[in-house]
């Protein structure tokens, strides 16, 4: 029955800096995790081979000191690696700010990246675009504008560069904050190399949200809205092909596209490559081929129960290559475009399902890629079609020292409907077969989205944590995830809380019946969607000891007017939840905290404006009303997606002590 709000931190700049330092044990020394071994580890991304094949560059985090008075972050530079993997990784760009988004020019000759740096004549720093020549030689600034660039793409020639570019809103501090302040554009423009001609090219008026060139380099295929408002990005995003020199919308096509759709022109110029939303309601999308000639969609991967992302073109334009979701594994493949059969390009599951994990080299056939599983976190990898794949970094030795618990897939039924759901465990370290454990179900954010068998992020995913102090980890992918298929992604639609409860507590039930879980030591927990679907869980039983959820939904109705995406409820609740007795009321975990007795850790960021904290402020007043033990943890500074890694950790120490306190494990 406490409210706490954060004003002090539990470990200091220096002790974490010792510990990225300190030296490995030997394997007879192998210890358990623990939460600083998720937040010191350095992280791997957006790797870039160059167009000789000789060279991948790639960005890298790395944990370092806490400067006093401000957030612990990391030192994100630009790194390179021989392709053959004969020489070690070594830092490549480096500012005392952050750089990232490497991409090679055509020829291979200059390396165009984003960074964050504070130029001269400006107070802040703004994300601009900068060049280096292939051997790193003079690095200088491209664009120097007074707004923040989010992406680029070079010409097909290599003479200019093209990019999305944002003004920061002119709002002075203090004034009124106007419901119908406009919201600013996002603007299409292009610079030649030289800088010397920049021009803004997106038709006036209208919001750019992704793009690509057209072979020839004479036309822009792009991603656009009325406004820069949520939810017309989401809802009447449209694609038009766009003239390069004049911004002259040519054509424009009329299809659904889906919220995060890339945009891809194929190399021989027939078809652009977009995420078409699914015909049944819901929040799916499908990868679709456009014709660029008669404007005639079709479905790459109709039917499969997987999800494809982060796609590219063959060079012969015969196949699109990407990361497949299927179930809890990731793995990279190509798909035929005509007839859609899919090939793995990788030998295993790479397990980094997110956007720019791999390059590939056209005239080798190479592919470098990040690769992953819950004990090693992403390590850059080279696959080729006639030699074994080849490990090109080792980033993180420090976990070779550490004991990792087990994974194990599980399937069960939905005794509803008798569809077959799916998810995995993380057996505690040591796990003895025959011995019940206490569990904890962790629930992902979304809906739309899925665990996969990853290295644990550690602001949501505590699995290994929770194996180091003896509990298993359930991570449930139930109806409403990636992974399976459109129509599995939309099975919640209109029902949430319903069928994908059904989901996790049949899930639970399954591990209990296969004598893995002890019944009497289950908890539960989740972030955003996931806190949501916990917090309704406890509404609903009493079968869980102990609950932590953050960025919680406690009302639909009150999320409805408060939340950034009021959208998405019309979207999966099918209509504005303000009617009485509508099923945004019934489905309210605020309408039933009567009949909480689970104790509960709820959090949240103070300045998250997704899942804002005032639906923590509801819940937690109305669990405490029903005086049950709760504890209210409000991380000052912090979005949706938590930055401040030591308020990260200052979580993953609270949400260890709670469970051990309700769940714990007898000696």
């Amino acid at each position: 029955m406490q409210t706490w709000r954060k004003c002090s931190l539990l470990t200091s700049g220096i002790a974490l800096l010792m510990y990225v330092l300190a030296g490995s044990s030997t394997a007879s020394e192998r210890r358990t995790a623990i939460p600083l071994d998720f937040l010191t580890t350095r992280e791997a991304s957006d790797p870039q081979i160059s167009p000789d094949g000789g060279t991948v560059v790639f960005v890298l985090e790395e944990p370092g000191p806490q400067p006093k008075g401000e957030p612990w972050r990391g030192d994100q530079d630009l790194w390179r690696v021989p392709a053959d993997g004969n020489a070690a990784p070594q830092r490549w760009i480096s500012s005392p700010e952050r750089d990232w988004s490497p991409r090679w020019s055509p020829d291979g000759t200059r390396l165009a990246f984003l960074s964050q740096r504070k130029t001269i004549g400006s107070t802040e720093p703004r994300t601009q675009i900068y060049l280096v020549n292939a051997d790193g030689d003079q690095l200088h600034q491209l664009t120097q504008l007074s707004g923040n660039i989010s992406q680029f793409r070079w010409s097909p020639d290599g003479r200019s560069v093209a990019f999305l570019s944002t003004q920061d809103p002119v709002v002075e501090d203090g004034a009124p904050q106007l419901s119908n302040q406009p919201q600013p554009l996002t603007k299409l423009n292009r610079i030649s190399v030289s800088g010397e001609e920049l021009r803004v090219i997106s038709p006036s008026g209208l919001n750019v949200i992704d793009f690509d060139w057209s072979p020839d380099g004479t036309r822009i295929a792009a991603l656009i809205s009325p406004t820069a408002t949520n939810e017309d990005v989401v809802n009447t995003r449209q694609l038009v092909v766009l003239n390069s020199d004049t911004g002259e919308v040519e054509r424009r096509f009329s299809n659904r596209i889906g919220w995060n759709s890339p945009v891809l022109w194929s190399p021989d110029s027939k078809f652009i490559h977009v995420d078409i939303w699914s015909p049944s309601p819901g929040d799916a999308w499908s990868p679709a081929l456009i014709s660029t000639d008669n404007g005639q969609s079709r479905l790459l991967l109709e039917g499969a129960r997987a999800t494809f992302s982060d796609p590219r073109w063959s060079a012969d334009s015969r196949f699109l290559m990407g990361q497949l979701l299927k179930e809890n594994q990731t793995t990279l493949v190509k798909i035929d475009r005509e007839t859609g059969l899919r090939q793995n390009l990788s030998p295993s599951g790479v397990n980094v399902f997110a956007k720019d994990t791999y390059s590939s080299h056209a005239a080798s056939g190479d592919f470098v890629l990040l690769k992953a599983s819950q004990s090693t976190p992403p390590d850059l990898w080279i696959i080729g079609s006639n030699k074994p794949p080849k490990q090109l970094t080792r980033l993180n030795p420090k976990v070779e020292q550490i004991r990792f618990g087990a994974v194990r897939d599980v399937h069960w039924h939905n005794p509803n409907d008798g569809k077959r759901v799916h998810g995995f465990v993380v057996l505690p370290v040591g796990h003895q077969p025959g011995r019940r454990y206490p569990m904890v179900t962790i629930l992902h954010g979304g809906p739309t989205s899925a665990w996969q068998r990853g290295w644990p992020d550690g602001f949501t995913d505590w699995g290994q944590l929770l194996a180091a102090k003896g509990y298993i980890t359930f991570f449930p992918n139930v109806r409403g995830s990636l992974g399976a298929g459109v129509d599995y992604i939309n099975a919640n639609t209109g029902d949430l809380g319903g069928i994908d409860y059904i989901d996790v507590i049949s899930g639970v039930d399954q591990l209990v019946a296969d004598g893995l879980a002890d019944p009497d030591r289950l908890g539960i927990g989740g972030y955003s969607y996931g806190g949501y679907l916990s917090s309704w869980a406890i509404t609903q039983t009493t079968r869980f000891k102990a609950s932590v959820s953050g960025g919680i939904i406690a009302d639909w109705v009150s999320f409805y007017g408060t939340t950034d995406i009021p959208h998405y409820l019309r979207v999966f609740l099918e209509a504005p939840p303000f009617t009485d007795q509508s099923l945004a009321r019934a489905r309210s975990p605020i309408n039933h905290s009567a009949k909480v007795t689970t104790p509960v850790l709820f959090y949240a960021g103070s300045n998250d404006t997704r899942t804002p904290p005032g639906q923590v402020d509801q819940m937690h007043r109305a669990v405490q009303d029903a005086g049950v033990t709760t504890l209210k943890v409000i991380y000052p500074g912090e979005r949706h997606g938590f930055v401040n890694r030591t308020q990260k950790l200052d979580l993953m120490h609270r949400m260890l002590s709670w469970y051990q306190r309700y769940l714990t494990t007898p000696d």
